[in-house]
């Protein structure tokens, strides 16, 4: 089998599992969620690399759960850290190439979490990954709003939608999509769709969306819940990425919540 389809077949193999799968416990009421992180090798990609750190403050030790979806392999999806109180401890990123993967962190004892996407050469500058909790994530009811997405001569934007791995079971989910002009908010588009249970880059939503080429819009996502109306236990974000076409120095884009009900 070769390289590039090892981490598929692993993708593959987790998405049949997860279908029979429920949320489990949680593991301490400690998160962070880690939305989007990637890495590639490959020819025609930026070299890019994620740089994880996980710390505990004082003196006390802290046990992290780390759920990574998807994994690139079956036995990467789930690892439990033992980070000594005081220090810092590397984080492996254990991902698919040129793939965009959650991380989900959890423990009774808090910690704190640093990532970043670097450009292994050091010409492109890094890109500082948002940090979220639980109580962050979008609740069935809730929309989520980012934007402005942009293609012009001088900037070139994306978005996407995550959620933790720990939440396999209750997905896949259901969205309701709409895209609206930036100032105005005319309506451009409105769709509902279920997404997969991976992680989903739009890369160009002007083309998935039919909208005319480079046009500016919104983004608002209503939260519809999963299909098979298990209960959802963290939740949903989107994020958008506007990356700088002359040096692709990318940057993400500040994503919105509105509540349908008190966040839990």
């Amino acid at each position: 089998m070769s390289g590039r389809a090892r981490p598929l077949l692993a993708v593959l193999l987790a998405l049949l599992s997860a279908g029979c799968r429920r949320a489990p416990e949680p593991f301490g009421a400690h998160t962070a969620f880690l939305p989007v992180v990637f890495w590639s090798r490959a020819h025609g990609f930026l070299p890019w690399a994620a740089r994880i750190t996980l710390t505990a403050p004082g003196g006390a030790p802290a046990l992290v759960k780390l759920t990574r979806w998807p994994p690139d392999a079956a036995d990467a999806e789930e690892d439990v850290i033992v980070v000594p109180g005081g220090t810092s401890r590397r984080v492996p990123v254990r991902t698919p190439p040129s793939t965009p993967a959650s991380l989900y962190f959890e423990s009774r004892s808090p910690f704190s979490v640093r990532a970043s996407i670097v450009d292994r050469r050091g010409l492109v500058s890094p890109l500082d990954v948002p940090v979220l909790t639980r109580e962050d994530l979008a609740l069935p009811g809730d929309s989520l709003l980012v934007g402005p997405i942009v293609s012009n001569d001088a900037e070139r934007g994306h978005f996407g939608f995550t959620f933790p791995g720990v939440d396999q079971g209750a997905a896949p989910y259901r969205v309701r999509v709409r895209l609206t002009a930036p100032g105005t908010g005319t309506l451009l588009h409105e769709s509902s769709f279920v997404l997969t249970g991976l992680p989903l880059t739009v890369e160009d939503p002007w083309k998935r969306f039919s909208l005319p080429a480079g046009t500016p819009f919104d983004v608002t996502v209503t939260f519809l819940g999963g299909v098979r109306g298990r209960p959802v236990a963290t939740g949903l974000w989107v994020y958008g990425i506007i990356s700088v076409r002359a040096t692709s120095t990318p940057r993400f884009l500040a994503t919105r919540v509105v509540r349908a009900s008190p966040p839990h």
